[in-house]
């Protein structure tokens, strides 16, 4: 009772009534306890937030409250523990709605792209047997139209993102796509499958709005993977169409009695309903974690943006042009074996269509592990060395690509054919290279996600026919 009184109220209840020293002594303990109760929620809320729980109640712009923990720019700081709800993918708007809807749109357009591919076996038989009498200068030109158109929309997806945002340009290219399919499936002659396979081409643009949608919603420590692991998935289309195509192609044989022409025409069903139903799953997410475009102009919180001037900024700027050239060797590689694959197989080891589709497709399934371990690479540097980080990282296994194919090469250089096993093994690096250059893009002008992310993305390997 230092420093005060004792009194009683009554003859039963003392009563202590602290002095003024006491009451000084008193603030000086509240303060204390008061910083280690702080440190005790600081805690606390990191362990909550980890789990993928909003525990500061963090709103938007419009009082929205976020299903997941956010920074200070209202970006995602969690992906892998608020991924799925059990065995189900976690859709809550806006972070993880736009994730998966960027991961499954970028899928489609993969899936329709390299589906004349898987097919090839059939559509260049003659036109007696049901296909379109193709000769194997038709089959690479298809290609390289499928090719150079993306690499032409692929340049302007940048801009169109940050003018129209990611969405609204991803949902364009879904639907882009569509009248190539429809004309892909009415076909009668090779330069039917030219045009087709470009216009297909075009929607294969909509990696850019990928990138940049989830580069807008994932904090920097985590977009390396978030960005990886979209984008990796994503290309798993490349690799599940070459498996899928030839077993939806034998189905149809079956139920049409063996009509080849007929069959392959009805495939055509299957990445188109994946481009509407992937459309419909983009349009409906969020352009930014506070809102859309528009309601976010409307009420002042973002001011419009000239797309072509965010353009010439990144494009001026050396770092973009570098990256460019990475993308463009590592991802020819990809983009080669995706169109060579399944016919190699089926010609040069003379196995069954079914078959050489299910050994083609590894090379693109690979993309399931390869990507996001890519991107966890490239975080995991530029935690501990900060952008340099992620560029040496980059280097590193960039450099590990090239060993990779000059051993392949030097392995097989006195027989007909690579050995698959070595293949499978060399296909790892380019899409873990991907995956570095999708890090560190962000990091070039980090105001300019689309005029950045267009140019290097663009870089399809045209060096790689």
């Amino acid at each position: 009772y230092l420093g005060s009184s004792v009194c009683s109220d009554n003859a039963h209840t003392p009563v202590w009534r602290p002095t003024f020293a006491s009451k000084r002594t008193a603030l000086i303990m509240s303060a204390e306890e008061y910083a280690l109760l702080k440190a005790e929620v600081a805690t606390l809320h990191e362990t909550l937030e980890g789990k993928g729980m909003n525990s500061k109640g963090t709103k938007d712009v419009f009082g929205r409250l976020f299903p997941v923990p956010v920074d200070e720019e209202h970006k995602s700081t969690v992906l892998f523990s608020v991924m799925f709800n059990g065995i189900v993918p976690n859709f809550p708007q806006p972070h993880m709605h736009a994730f998966w809807a960027a991961t499954f749109g970028f899928f489609s357009t993969f899936f329709s792209v390299f589906a004349p591919a898987a097919l090839m076996p059939y559509l260049k038989k003659s036109k007696e047997d049901g296909g379109l009498d193709l000769t194997p200068d038709d089959i690479a030109t298809s290609g390289s139209f499928a090719v150079a158109f993306t690499i032409v929309m692929r340049v302007l997806a940048g801009p169109l993102c940050d003018v129209f945002g990611a969405r609204w340009t991803f949902f364009g290219l879904l639907w882009l796509g569509i009248p190539g399919i429809i004309v892909l499936a009415f076909a009668e002659s090779a330069q039917a499958l030219w045009a087709a396979r470009s216009m297909i081409g075009l929607s294969l643009a909509s990696f850019v709005t990928c990138q940049v949608w989830c580069s807008q919603m994932f904090t920097k420590k985590i977009v390396g993977t978030a960005n990886a692991t979209a984008g990796g998935w994503g290309n798993l289309g490349g690799g599940v169409t070459q498996l899928v195509m030839p077993q939806i192609m034998l189905g149809f044989l079956s139920a049409t009695d063996n009509d080849i022409d007929r069959s392959w025409r009805l495939c055509m069903i299957v990445p188109a309903a994946l481009h509407v139903i992937s459309s419909i799953a983009v349009i409906t997410g969020r352009d930014l974690p506070d809102g859309n475009y528009r309601e976010l102009e409307k009420s002042g919180v973002k001011e419009k943006k000239n797309g072509f001037k965010t353009f010439a900024i990144g494009v001026s700027n050396v770092n973009t042009w570098i990256l460019t050239i990475g993308y463009a060797f590592c991802f020819g590689v990809e983009l080669t074996m995706n169109n060579k694959a399944v016919l190699y197989f089926y010609e040069y080891y003379d196995l069954s269509k079914s078959l050489a589709g299910v050994l083609g497709a590894c090379f693109g399934l690979m993309n399931l592990f390869a990507r996001s371990w890519g991107g966890l690479l490239s975080d995991w540097t530029m935690k501990k060395f900060g952008i340099r980080g992620r560029v040496w990282s980059l280097f590193v296994v960039q450099v590990f690509q090239g060993f990779m194919c000059l051993t392949l090469g030097l392995l097989t250089v006195n027989m007909p054919g690579p050995v698959r096993m070595e293949r499978g093994q060399a296909s790892k690096y380019p899409a873990s290279v991907f995956e570095s250059i999708y890090s560190v893009t962000p990091e070039v002008t980090f105001h300019c996600y689309g005029g950045d992310e267009g140019p290097p993305f663009c870089g399809d390997g045209e060096f790689c026919k």
